[in-house]
């Protein structure tokens, strides 16, 4: 049984290392009253009512949320990072003022390509 406890906290350190050592400052981003997971389309087009679970092929702490937002089919206790761009511009045509957003996401899936090429060529 310690044992076993030793693991569990050593392997929750690991865990914590390696999440601290991530620059969450920059390319991450989360909206709280907006599924930035799921597309325009898909955001207009669903109108059931109640917290719907996430896309997770955006979700870069997917695996970190998964033990809690699976069993309780809720995503209410969990704050889902999504890696990718962000950037809001303001404009104005003809007198009248607008916001511009795009916001850009990269799925978890995916190498990016300096990881490819590293592996390709031995670097």
């Amino acid at each position: 049984m310690v044992c076993n406890l030793i693991f569990v906290v050593s392997f929750l350190f690991r865990y914590k290392k390696l999440l601290s050592s991530v620059d969450l400052t920059q390319d991450f981003f989360f909206c709280y009253s907006y599924n930035v997971m799921c597309s325009l389309q898909k955001n207009l087009y669903n109108n059931e009512p109640g917290e719907v679970l996430y896309e997770t092929m955006f979700v870069w702490n997917e695996f970190l949320t998964r033990g809690i937002s699976n069993p309780l089919k809720n995503t209410l206790w969990t704050v889902t990072l999504v890696y990718g761009f962000f950037k809001q511009a303001s404009f104005s045509v003809s007198g009248r003022s607008f916001k511009l957003l795009l916001i850009a996401r990269r799925s978890r899936h995916y190498e990016p390509a300096k990881r490819l090429i590293a592996f390709h060529y031995g670097v």
